[in-house]
Parts: C-alpha cells; structure tokens; sequence
C-alpha cells in the first residue's frame, strides 16, 4: 500500500460531477455541474476515491434511458458512471484494505457516483490499480473484465481450462475482447464472431486471425479463428466441432440455437445478455425471459444432448478484481483497448453527451473513456 500523501483537509466541499435529472433522452437528462456536494459522510467500510478516469459500459445508457426502471430506481438528482480509476483520499473507521494514497480501480455498482471528482464506495469494490496500466486504462477493466472473469471461471464448472474449446459471440465487445484474452491466458481454443471491420480491433489483441477452421494449426494460442457474423452463421460454420462453452456477449435468441450446434453433450451456452437485445425491462420481457430459463432447462436435462444454458449476472468480490490484476493483467496477459477519451475539462457537457451516444450507437472499437483529472 502507499503512503498517505493526501490531507483530508484538502479535500473540497463540492466538486465537478454529471447530474442525471431524470430517465430519457441523453442531451435533455444529463447535465454536467460544478456545485454538486463531495460526499465526506462515510460510513465505516467506504473509502474516497479522488476519481482519474470513469469507462461507460451499456447498461450505463440503459440506466439513463429508463431501459431497467422496473428493477432500478436511481433518485435523481443522479451521479452516473460505475467503472472508476483513482486515489484513496479518505477511509472509514473500518476500512482494511486500503489507505490513503492507494492508487485503486473498482465497479461502483448500479447506483454508481462515478462521474465525478470525487466518489465514495465500500472498500469491497475496489482492488489496487494494476501498477502497468494508466487511470485511464484502468477505468476501462473492471466490469466488462470481471463479468467474463466470472463467466469462464466460476459460472461454468468445470471452468475453462487448458485443452477447452470456447466460442465467444461478440469477440469485438468489451467484455467480448476480454474474454478472449482470458481464454487464451489459460490455455483454451477460442473462436469469435465479429464483423469484418473489427478484424483489425482483434488484431491488436496479438492474435493471428484466420476465417478457416481448416487452418488452425498446432500454434493455437497465437491464431484466433474469427467468423464474420455479416457472412456467415458460426452454428451451420462449426456445426460438431465438439466446443465446450459458448459464451454470449450479443444475446438474440440466434445465439443459442446456433450455439447447439456446435456445442459437445453435456456442453455449456452463458450468456449476459439473453434473447431481448433491446434490454428494456418489462412485466412481458421478465415473464418471457424466465418462461425460456425455464423451457431451457428443462431440455438441458432431459435431451439427447444436455446443453446447459447459464443466463449470468455479475456479483462484484474484490478477490476477482486482485486475481485480474496480479494474474492476468500485470503478466501481461490481458489487456484494455480504448476506442476514445473523452474530456470534460476540455469539452465540458459535450464530452459527457458524446460518451454516451457512442457507447449507445455500438460503433465503439474499445472502450469509451471519461478523463476526469490528470495522473499524479
């Protein structure tokens, strides 16, 4: 841990921070203040983070857009943002894990507070910041990099291992991308889909990328075999091909009927998106969505073939996010690619509005950066 090198009594009453006044449109909910209160009350396992860099992830303008207003009530007025990247400058009386001066990243939950030059959080969603990775690279990690985390290693049992062979649909999509790396870290096969003009996005990641299955060589680690979802269905592609896992970044019903295809008995279909890829919550889409749980896995123990179907949610533990870094991300093994930062020092609400509509378009190669303060 670092030294403390922050007084607390530097610490301003009132900060730079979005405001989100209510749900709907971008440039008519969300405003950008200079008068919004530091939140100093802390209880006894909350730290302060002086907040470097925030990432947008989806559910962020699905949150804002009212998309999942039947199961989240932020009241407003709301600071958005849950991934942050920053330093320690307060803790409470509780507080183990931390001290001031620790450089840290973390998930702040669906409630968040993240956009902002200050945010406070329990100590249980943060982990030291990987020491080889910027605030804003890391602010880019952890939720779309702990969902898979989780997805690969403890939703699926066994979890994906050396000799496995795993497909990912959306290689292109953060936590697509991630995956992928993650995957490749242990020794799986991995295959994808994307859209040709994300080769090259994939391509940074270090791969070698083929479009035939046929060419897939003994030097697996280094090739990523990747299908043009525009072109071709990876199902009719690598139909018993015999893959262990599919794990879905997309979701649409597609995926799984594809995914049957190529999946071993007995094996694995995860997704974090399901069959509504519109994400608004309904009284019709939670009736519909469980009603196909259930119809699913009911087929997954009594078919010929036992495909299991996993529909995963992320449950934040600092132990995931300390294992990302010490074992993936500071070995060199993963790493965060960033599509653009975005400057609100610069560019005032406009870098905010801009964030948002381009995560929402889904043209982003990466992850779409907030830049909130520079390195010290």
């Amino acid at each position: 841990m670092a030294e403390s090198t922050t007084s607390t009594s530097s610490i301003p009453s009132v900060m730079k921070a979005a405001q989100q006044s209510n749900c709907g449109e971008i440039r008519n909910v969300l405003t950008l203040r200079d008068d919004v209160p530091v939140p100093r009350k802390l209880s006894a396992k909350q730290i302060l983070v002086r907040v470097h860099a925030a990432s947008i992830n989806p559910v962020d303008w699905k949150l804002l857009n009212g998309n999942l207003s039947l199961v989240i009530h932020p009241s407003f007025p709301h600071i958005p943002g849950a991934d942050v990247a920053g330093v320690v400058v307060d803790i409470g009386s509780g507080v183990k894990r931390f001290q001031i001066g620790d450089k840290v990243y973390g998930n702040l939950g669906v409630y968040a507070g993240g956009y902002a030059e200050y945010a406070c959080g329990n100590e249980s969603m943060f982990a030291l910041k990987p020491k080889n990775l910027t605030m804003e690279e890391a602010a880019a990690v952890p939720l779309a990099c702990e969902t898979s985390y989780q997805a690969l290693f403890n939703k699926i049992s066994p979890p994906v291992g050396a000799g496995s062979k795993i497909f990912i649909c959306g290689g292109s999509t953060a936590t697509g991308f991630f995956a992928i790396q993650l995957a490749k870290a242990v020794g799986a096969q991995v295959a994808t889909t994307c859209s040709q003009r994300n080769f090259q996005l994939l391509k940074k990641l270090g791969y070698t990328i083929t479009e035939n299955k046929d060419e897939i060589n003994n030097d697996q680690q280094q090739q990523l075999l990747v299908i043009d979802y525009n072109e071709k269905d990876f199902g009719q592609e690598l139909k018993g091909q015999n893959y262990d896992v599919v794990y879905d970044c997309v979701g649409g019903e597609q995926q799984w009927i594809s995914a049957q295809q190529i999946l071993k008995q007995g094996g694995q279909f995860i997704t974090i998106v399901g069959d509504d890829t519109k994400s608004v919550v309904s009284l019709k889409s939670i009736a519909t969505i469980g009603s196909s749980i259930i119809n699913r896995k009911f087929w997954s123990v009594f078919s010929s073939t036992h495909h299991g179907y996993i529909l995963h949610f992320l449950s934040q533990t600092p132990e995931d996010l300390d294992d990302i870094r010490t074992n993936y991300i500071e070995t060199d093994k993963v790493k965060p690619l960033i599509d653009t930062v975005y400057d609100w020092r610069k560019d005032g609400v406009e870098a905010l509005h801009l964030l948002y509509e381009k995560s929402k378009s889904g043209k982003a190669q990466g992850k779409l950066i907030l830049k909130i303060a520079d390195e010290e």
